[in-house]
């Protein structure tokens, strides 16, 4: 067994600031990944332009604003994983599902495209449910 490779980045928010760039100079917008995508029909988005839509995945990774439809479809991907075979880029490294799935970080967190969601119940739904599996030596160094 070889030894694991060393991380390349040390936090997400790293990750997201090399790995998007990267991945974003590999692609050519050709809108290949957005035709085969078949969560796009269930938007509506069928008639849409593929080359600007794809496009707008390139600006979202940069910090810019990027058209309603490529935030839509960043926004409701399904990780179907048919872009990534359909990118003609693929053999130069491009994972296209991972830079729609960075674009859509960006939409989130950078350009607020998309709204944030904050559940002021999650915490607390965190800490039940360690309750309900961990023992009490557990609880008392986590809790």
């Amino acid at each position: 067994m070889g030894k694991p490779q060393a991380a390349r980045f040390d936090t997400t928010e790293a990750f997201l600031a090399g790995a998007g760039p990267e991945l974003s100079a590999l692609c050519t917008a050709c809108g290949a990944c957005f035709n085969a995508c078949p969560i796009v029909d269930q938007l509506g988005l069928r008639g849409s332009d593929p080359i600007s839509t794809t496009d707008g995945l390139r600006r979202l990774v940069k910090g810019e604003n990027a058209n309603a439809e490529t935030v839509a479809w960043v926004n409701a991907c399904a990780k179907s994983g048919v872009c990534v075979t359909a990118c003609p880029e693929r053999s130069s490294g491009l994972d296209a599902m991972l830079l729609v799935r960075i674009a859509r970080q960006s939409a989130l967190n950078v350009t607020r495209q998309l709204p944030s969601k904050p559940d002021p119940t999650y915490f607390p739904r965190i800490k039940t449910f360690a309750r309900l599996q961990l023992t009490d030596e557990e609880l008392d160094s986590w809790l």
